[in-house]
């Protein structure tokens, strides 16, 4: 951590203590049953209270919603949910939450309705720690919690968190790049709900614009359709710009799983992919949507049951359908590998399940019977 960003965690922290001392001092501790209910009910409803804010204010302030989910753990079904898929997770907590994409119009429109779906939870949470006793005050608090969630937010662009905080002072050159275009929401939803075909006619229908979003769009959209080829070459002509650097990552994300299937593919030969998935694999480092590549990465090495112990996780829990379908991809092809053919089988029926028609499925099912054969 920079010097400068810890004194201001530091002057951050201070000033919270400074402010929230009256009302610390009027805590009182319910007792143990009391108290952990009241956590969890504050959770819950400073959840709700926000997420279903964002649903019913996305339209007006131009957030175009991509997915919403259910619950927790592995994602295990998806619903139709209109144009946008609603994804049921493993464990039925009454927990909501959503994906959405940022498009152009006037930043105030958008600020003000993405601040107005996060203010009710923090003001209630405020009031009844203020005027509360017993389990209502750990209720406020944890209604509070929204209000972290912006803050660990506001560092990718385009989440709500950076519109609230990061979003009035932007550039015109930071939002040229944080911005969706039309296709790139069409691209998204399409390849969220399963339809492959729709995403790649949305993205051909407009040109490209350089962006990093649109590039990482392009680049998944032509794996998913099997062009591993033009798929690696767009991935190698990704730039990030300076506004976004701070995710810069995503484009050695995007080439890491290009390479995996050009390599897969017989594309290029192990002298040439090795050192350069390598490359992509250490600039994604231990981020969690990198741990699929990191799989493939020891499974082309020959180290198959660390590949295994890598991409079991991974699977388990991507929640975007892209994610989820090629962490699967992954798992299969490090149990075929290590010689597990019937956990490889199940877990290609999950990736068939999540995204339908992805080419790495068929890629990975081809490698496997040229296995058997030999």
């Amino acid at each position: 951590m920079k010097k400068k960003t810890r004194l201001l965690v530091l002057l951050a922290v201070f000033a919270g203590v400074f402010l929230t001392q009256p009302l610390l001092s009027r805590v009182s501790v319910p007792p143990l049953h009391v108290g952990l209910l009241a956590i969890f009910g504050g959770a819950v409803t400073g959840n709700l209270l926000t997420q279903l804010g964002l649903a019913v204010l996305a339209r007006p302030a131009g957030l175009a919603p991509t997915l919403y989910l259910v619950g927790a753990g592995r994602r295990v079904r998806t619903v139709r949910l209109g144009r946008c898929p609603l994804v049921l997770r493993t464990v039925p907590l009454p927990f909501l939450a959503g994906s959405y994409q940022l498009t152009p119009g006037p930043r105030w429109r958008a600020w003000t309705a993405v601040t107005a779906a996060y203010l009710p939870a923090p003001v209630l949470g405020v009031w009844l720690l203020a005027t509360g006793e017993g389990g209502w005050q750990p209720f406020g608090l944890m209604l509070a919690a929204p209000l972290l969630e912006l803050a660990v937010q506001a560092a990718f662009p385009g989440c709500p968190g950076w519109v609230v905080l990061r979003m009035p002072l932007a550039s015109p050159a930071v939002l040229a790049q944080v911005y969706a275009t039309p296709g790139q929401a069409v691209a998204a939803r399409a390849l969220e709900g399963g339809r492959i075909g729709e995403a790649a006619a949305a993205l051909a229908a407009e040109p490209g614009n350089g962006t990093l979003t649109d590039g990482l769009f392009r680049v998944r959209v032509l794996l998913a359709t099997g062009e591993w080829a033009a798929a690696l070459e767009r991935a190698e002509r990704i730039t990030v710009a300076a506004p976004v650097a701070r995710v810069g990552w995503l484009a050695d994300l995007v080439r890491a799983e290009a390479l995996v299937c050009a390599a897969d593919a017989g594309l290029l030969p192990p002298a040439e992919y090795l050192p350069r998935l390598a490359a992509a694999v250490d600039a994604v480092g231990d981020r969690r949507p990198g741990a699929a590549v990191r799989a493939d990465l020891h499974r082309l090495r020959g180290d198959w049951e660390q590949a295994v112990k890598c991409a079991a996780p991974a699977a388990r829990r991507a929640l975007d359908a892209w994610g989820a379908a090629d962490a699967a991809c992954s798992l299969a092809a490090a149990l075929q590998a290590a010689g597990r053919p019937e956990e490889a089988r199940r877990a290609l029926a999950r990736a068939h399940g999540v995204l339908p028609g992805l080419a790495r499925t068929a890629l990975v099912e081809r490698r496997a019977a040229a296995v058997v054969l030999d």
